[in-house]
């Protein structure tokens, strides 16, 4: 590497580390102040607060790295525009070209090192994740039902309210029970004694129950229930005339979540699963995470042409263009996904379309800023000028 690009990376790589550090603090604090609400609540064990920051800190990276570099490299390129440094390399030969190649030094890593978060690290921190909370969920629930709060079943459809504790279970219980309609096959949530006319097709129908009194049990295989006394549960559906009403003298309803394992969400997939599947949901995902690293490569690219600047104008002018731009650009990336997750565009696609559009972009501001606006615009005056035009005479 020469002595000048050297000095180029290193300059850049202070100011990218500046900007990242301060994103990336900013941003956990944010999260948090989230998760401590979230204990505070006691939804959330204080003992997971720790690893769960360790987690997001490096989810985080995914989006802190993109826009560090870019905004990064803005400030570098545009402190060295504004003193004139880049004025004499151009003067001596140092080319945009040889600017360009120059910061690939530093963007390529940066990428890679993106790529490998984004498509590799990040899915199995997820999954790491997922058990986690999953297993601290199902302690907290076997050693007590948290009061006052809705515990809700990963699926949706089982919501179970306990009002208050007493010296012998819980009082003042609610539970909501709709019926899986995706798994034909599927058990429902509670069993529903035969013990009025039409209860038959009971477990078909969504219903609600109110039981004054509960206890928590466990059977052989680890399941968890609430053993509900004295309750009654109404069953139907909104707008029919069929509804049942059952009242029980005792009734074991599962508890929502407990021991049931969450089907794997599409950010907790490996990346080779999401490339080689042919669900547009999983095209979307993969999308999502190539155009992290992608997007490091274009921007930094970007940066080059649009941080030149007049030698009197100022240090941090064109920023706002560099905000700009980074926000089309991810809005673009967050669109394109969309369009992918619903089958209006393939894998393919989405990647040329969302990615080339900026490429083209950088090709237009170089071609501007190597003189292309002047050419235009004296083309413009000829063109014009009378004494150019013979009918005008």
């Amino acid at each position: 590497m020469q002595i000048l690009a050297r000095y180029l990376v290193r300059e850049s790589v202070m100011a990218t580390l500046g900007v990242s550090l301060t994103l990336l603090l900013i941003m956990l604090a944010n999260l948090l102040a989230r998760v401590l609400a979230q204990a505070a609540e006691g939804s959330l064990p204080t003992s997971l607060i720790p690893a769960l920051m360790g987690f997001n800190a490096v989810k985080l990276l995914i989006y802190v790295l993109p826009v560090g570099l870019f905004i990064g490299l803005m400030f570098a390129l545009g402190r060295m525009s504004r003193d004139s440094e880049l004025t004499v390399l151009r003067s001596c030969g140092f080319s945009l070209a040889h600017l360009s190649r120059a910061i690939l030094w530093l963007a390529i890593p940066v990428s890679l090192l993106t790529a490998s978060i984004s498509l590799v690290i990040y899915p199995g921190l997820q999954q790491m994740q997922t058990q986690m909370l999953q297993a601290a969920r199902n302690a907290q629930i076997g050693d007590q039902l948290p009061v006052g709060r809705f515990i809700e079943d990963p699926s949706g459809q089982a919501v179970l309210y306990v009002g208050s504790k007493v010296k012998d279970g819980y009082a003042d219980i609610f539970a909501f029970n709709e019926p899986l309609k995706k798994s034909p096959t599927a058990q429902p949530n509670v069993h529903i004694p035969a013990t009025s006319e039409g209860s038959n097709n009971a477990g078909q129908k969504p219903g609600v129950e109110m039981a004054p009194f509960g206890t928590l049990a466990q059977d052989d295989q680890g399941h968890r229930y609430v053993v509900l006394s004295q309750g009654r549960r109404i069953q139907g559906a909104a707008g029919e005339p069929d509804w049942t009403v059952i009242d029980y003298q005792t009734h074991e309803l599962l508890v929502p979540g407990a021991d049931r394992p969450m089907a794997p969400a599409e950010n907790q997939k490996s990346s080779f699963d999401l490339l080689h599947s042919s669900v547009p949901g999983d095209q979307a995902e993969f999308f999502y995470r190539l155009s992290q690293a992608i997007s490091v490569l274009i921007l930094a690219l970007i940066a080059v042409p649009l941080a030149q600047s007049r030698p009197r104008s100022g240090r941090y002018g064109r920023l706002f263009w560099a905000f700009l731009i980074y926000a089309i650009y991810f809005n673009v990336i967050a669109m394109t996904q969309n369009f992918i997750k619903t089958g209006d565009l393939g894998l393919m696609q989405g990647l040329v379309i969302s990615h080339g559009l900026f490429l083209t972009l950088w090709l237009g501001v170089l071609w501007w800023v190597n003189g292309g606006g002047r050419r235009l615009v004296a083309y413009g005056r000829r063109q014009l000028s009378p004494r150019f035009r013979p009918d005008a005479y």
